[in-house]
């Protein structure tokens, strides 16, 4: 044993001499690394007019740098006598990762269009009615209707509804009402869900809960003292962060001032006054509530948001929530139903 050792130790002198010479070079050869599940990225939607609207599914890989590099995973050309090339998604978009498959919805021209990744085809379903926001919850399509044609009046009736995923029509699940007293209606919508069989649904400053093994629907008013003219607030951009409360924009005009800001919701107290995570309003950043997509990934607590900018721009931004920082690029298209890969 001492005897094979000391060859050992020889030998090992010896490369240590050689590589730290003139004429030899060695590299030192790095471990394969597991693969994070913060690598996995983002989905996200990109619309452009080449002749007709173009309508491309792409991802963008993680870690985000500027400039993005979209990676395309289908391309299609639109009939421009029905979609414009800025259009209006917002949050109207829903993975899953299951079986790999992303709907989004375009309510004005009442289509829902399915995309298998695995392999790149699309589906495209003509829905009737106007059904918002479009949520996945233990494998089934979840959507909420109001109505009064999407606009709802005092009180507000809302169903939620489950949407087949192979014809794009709606089942009942549940239908309630709520005293109104902001606005609530399907252009507004976002949606959300936990890991814990409950969804979301916020308008204005309403927030409808639904819990999926109970059938259980409940309404909580986020202002209960709105007032359109002294304390105006609306939520928008719903997402469910990786403590198991609520992140979402509020636009704000109160005592306090004009503000905007991306604020965590209590869930175990819904009633309880928001917590502001972020500032846009103090990093200069102002945000369009009409087209806009949202997404979070819990994997490391980052924020993304799309924001039309004008009238053929869009703001792109990734806001770290461990050390409040953001990164942003603009891009002369239309960005829209961004998704986290790890939801």
């Amino acid at each position: 044993m001492k005897t094979y050792k000391y060859i050992f130790g020889v030998l090992f002198i010896l490369v240590i001499i050689a590589c730290n010479s003139d004429d030899v070079i060695c590299e030192t050869e790095e471990p394969d690394l597991p693969q994070s599940t913060c690598d996995t990225g983002l989905l996200i939607m990109r619309s452009e007019e080449f002749g007709l609207p173009l309508f491309s599914l792409d991802s963008l890989s993680k870690p985000i740098n500027t400039p993005l590099a979209f990676q395309n995973i289908r391309q299609d050309a639109q009939d421009d006598s029905q979609f414009d090339v800025i259009t209006r998604p917002s949050n109207y978009d829903a993975y899953n990762k299951v079986d790999n498959t992303y709907f989004i919805e375009f309510p004005f021209e009442q289509r829902l269009y399915k995309y298998d990744i695995n392999t790149q085809t699309r589906q495209e379903f003509t829905v009737v009615g106007f059904y918002a926001a479009p949520v996945f919850a233990n494998g089934n399509l979840l959507t909420i209707t109001i109505d009064n044609f999407g606009y709802a009046s005092n009180p507000a009736s809302y169903s939620i509804e489950t949407i087949n995923q192979n014809d794009g029509s709606l089942t009942n699940i549940t239908t309630d009402s709520f005293a109104l007293q902001s606005q609530f209606n399907w252009e507004s919508m976002s949606s959300a869900r936990d890991n814990n069989s409950n969804i979301y649904f916020i308008s204005g400053t309403n927030l409808i809960s639904y819990n999926i093994n109970t059938s259980a629907a409940m309404h909580t008013e986020l202002t209960p003292s709105f007032d359109v003219a002294t304390n105006f607030q609306t939520f928008f951009g719903l997402e469910v962060r990786d403590n198991g409360n609520l992140l979402a924009i509020r636009e704000r005009d109160d005592v306090n001032g004009v503000g905007l800001e991306l604020v965590e919701i209590n869930v175990n107290n819904l009633s309880a006054i928001p917590t502001v995570v972020f500032d846009f309003t103090a990093n200069s950043i102002s945000l369009n509530s009409e087209f806009y997509s949202t997404t979070y990934d819990a994997c490391d607590d980052t924020f993304y948001i799309t924001s039309r900018k004008d009238a053929s721009t869009t703001d792109f931004y990734e806001i770290d929530l461990q050390v409040g920082t953001f990164q942003t690029e603009n891009f002369p298209f239309y960005l829209m139903g961004i998704e986290s890969k790890n939801n």
